[in-house]
């Protein structure tokens, strides 16, 4: 996959219009597309730096270096879509220690084979 695929694959992903992408940079809506079908190759860090940034990745995600988007990014963006699990870590935040430890034991051994 190219640098291009990659700004294109992410930005569809979290659900950013070409057009919100180019405002956050600062370009016009064309420069984003060059950058997406690869007509401007070797993009400066200056330029690869921010569109990272507006992608809530990095810019060894997005030149290759890390095939897999391993960062918090995704996790917290499926985090905040569900209600009913925002409550539950607002609860779980709001419990002393040893609770939060009980919790947490509960959840490994249910997600364990012999809890499933």
């Amino acid at each position: 996959m190219t640098i291009g695929a990659r700004i294109n694959h992410r930005r569809n992903e979290i659900g950013l219009s070409v057009e919100q992408l180019a405002e956050v940079l600062g370009k016009n809506r064309a420069t984003v597309y060059r950058y997406e079908n690869g007509d401007i190759e070797n993009l400066p860090i200056s330029i690869l730096e921010p569109i990272a940034k507006a992608l809530r990745t990095t810019p060894a995600y997005l030149m290759g270096y890390e095939e897999n988007l391993n960062n918090s990014a995704d996790f917290i963006t499926e985090l905040l879509k569900d209600n009913e699990l925002l409550s539950h870590v607002r609860s779980l935040m709001s419990l002393n220690k040893n609770k939060r430890q009980s919790v947490f034991d509960i959840i490994d051994f249910l997600s364990s084979e012999k809890g499933l």
